[in-house]
C-alpha cells in the first residue's frame, strides 16, 4: 500500500522503530489513559469479558499500547529519546458516514524521553512532510497548547466559570462535564455548545502559566523556522485526556475532517506506572488520508511489478515449478504464478493482466530434458534453456529488452 509503505520509509529514515502492540488490552489501559470523561472511553469502546472475566478492549488508539510497552519492556532504560511507529487497525463504536468506519487504520508515531520545544515542532513538521510525500497540497495544521498541570487547574476554573453562565444553553453531556471535566466540552460538536464555545475567546492560551506559554512560543518560533505554515487554533483540545502542552490536528482544505493529529502527554507514562517521562506523538487516519489523495488527484505510483511469471502443466511441471520459483527469488528477481490454474494459456492471460516481462514456461516435455522455456511476452519470442543456465538466461532476455 503506498500510503504505509511511504510511512514506514520515512519512519525508518528518521530513526523511528517499528513497534507492534496487541489489538486488544486490559480496559483499564485505556480508561486510565484516554480519559473516563471523553466520548471513546464512555460511548465507543469495543469492551468485553473473556472467558476468565476480565475486562479486555479493542484498541481505540494506539499511543496508550505504546505507552504500556515503554514501560513493561524497560524501554526508560535505554539511551533516550525512543522513537517508535506503529501501522495498524484502530476500533471505536461509532455510526458509521463517510470517512468515519468503527475499523480504521492508524499510521502512528510515538517519541518518548525529551522535552523541549523543538521536539514538538520537529514532530508536526515530520507529519506535514509525510503529507507532502504522499502528494497533498492544501493542508492545514492547526495548533495549540493547553499547557501544564498548574495550567490546567487554572483553565479548569476559568472554563467552568464560562460555561456556566451559559449553562441553560449546553447539552446534556456538556453540563455533566461541567463538574467532572470541562476540557471536554470544548469538544463538543453540538451547535448549540459551539454557539458558546465561539463566545469563549482564547481561554486556554490565556490561563497558561509563563513557563507554559513560553514553551508554547518556543514551539511557534521553531515552526517558523522551519517554515511549516500553521493555524493558530485556541479552542483545540483533541479527543484525548492524556495531552498537554502542544495539540495540533491536520485538516484538508476542502474537508473539514482531520486526516491526523497529535499533541504531547508528559504525565502519561508516569500515570500508568513507569517514571517520570516526557512524551509527543501523532497518528494519521489512513483512510482519510486516502480520500484526500482521491479528492486532490495526488500521483500515486504504479505498484512494482514482476518481472517474470512462472507457467506449468501437469504434476510433475508443478513441482519443478515451485523450485523455479524459489530459486528466480533468492535471485532477487520479483515472480509471479497462477499454480492454482490448470491451462498454460489462462496461466498467461494472468501474466498479461500483470504486465510481466517474461514468462517461464515447464510442461512435461521440459521436465524430462531438465530446462525450461523463457517468452519474451511482449513479443512472444521465445527459447529454451538447460536448468543450469535458467538465471544467466533470464539476465540476458532482459537485458535485450532494455
Amino acid at each position: 500500500m503506498f500510503v504505509e509503505d511511504t510511512f514506514r520509509e520515512m519512519m525508518l529514515s528518521a530513526g523511528f522503530g517499528k513497534i507492534i502492540t496487541p489489538t486488544f488490552e486490559d480496559t483499564n489501559l485505556f480508561a486510565r489513559s484516554v480519559g473516563e470523561t471523553t466520548d471513546i472511553v464512555g460511548k465507543e469502546m469495543y469492551t468485553f469479558k473473556d472467558r476468565g472475566g476480565n475486562s479486555i478492549t479493542l484498541r481505540p488508539e494506539g499511543t496508550a499500547g505504546a505507552a504500556r510497552a515503554y514501560i513493561e519492556h524497560g524501554m526508560h532504560k535505554e539511551p533516550q529519546p525512543v522513537k517508535l511507529f506503529y501501522f495498524g487497525s484502530m476500533f471505536r463504536y461509532d455510526r458509521p458516514q463517510a470517512e468515519r468506519f468503527r475499523e480504521f487504520y492508524h499510521a502512528g508515531a510515538e517519541l518518548f524521553g525529551e522535552l523541549d520545544p523543538t521536539t514538538d515542532a520537529q514532530m508536526i513538521a515530520l507529519m506535514m512532510k509525510l503529507y507532502e510525500k504522499l502528494g497533498l497540497k492544501d493542508l492545514v495544521v492547526r495548533v495549540n497548547s493547553i499547557g501544564d498541570a498548574r495550567s490546567r487547574a487554572r483553565i479548569s476554573r476559568a472554563l467552568t466559570d464560562f460555561l456556566s453562565a451559559h449553562r441553560r444553553k449546553l447539552c446534556n453531556d456538556c453540563k455533566n462535564r461541567l463538574a467532572k471535566n470541562p476540557l471536554r466540552a470544548l469538544d463538543c460538536k453540538e451547535k448549540g455548545c459551539q454557539g458558546v464555545l465561539e463566545e469563549a475567546g482564547s481561554i486556554l492560551l490565556d490561563n497558561l502559566t509563563p513557563d507554559a506559554r513560553n514553551f508554547f512560543t518556543k514551539v511557534l518560533e521553531y515552526l517558523d523556522d522551519m517554515g511549516v505554515h500553521y493555524e493558530l487554533a485556541p479552542r483545540l483540545v483533541r479527543g484525548l485526556d492524556y495531552y498537554t502542552h502542544t495539540v495540533f490536528e491536520v485538516t484538508d482544505k476542502q474537508n473539514s475532517n482531520a486526516m491526523g493529529g497529535g499533541g504531547r502527554y508528559d504525565g502519561l507514562i508516569k500515570l500508568l506506572g513507569g517514571p517520570d517521562t516526557p512524551a509527543i506523538g501523532f497518528a494519521l487516519g489512513v483512510e482519510r488520508t486516502i480520500e484526500a489523495i482521491k479528492r486532490q488527484g495526488a500521483e500515486v505510483p504504479e505498484p512494482a511489478m514482476s518481472d517474470i511469471f512462472v507457467a506449468q502443466l501437469g504434476d510433475e511441471a508443478k513441482k519443478k515449478a515451485i523450485k523455479v520459483i524459489t530459486q528466480i527469488q533468492d535471485a532477487g528477481f520479483k515472480v509471479a504464478h497462477a499454480l492454482g490454474r490448470e491451462s498454460i494459456k489462462g496461466q498467461l492471460r494472468v501474466a498479461d493482466r500483470l504486465k510481466t516481462k517474461l514468462a517461464i514456461i515447464i510442461g512435461e516435455r521440459e521436465v524430462h530434458d531438465g530446462g525450461v522455456i523463457i517468452r519474451d511476452l511482449s513479443d512472444g519470442t521465445q527459447e529454451s534453456v538447460l536448468d543450469r543456465d535458467l538465471l544467466k538466461g533470464i539476465q540476458r532476455k532482459l537485458k535485450e529488452r532494455k
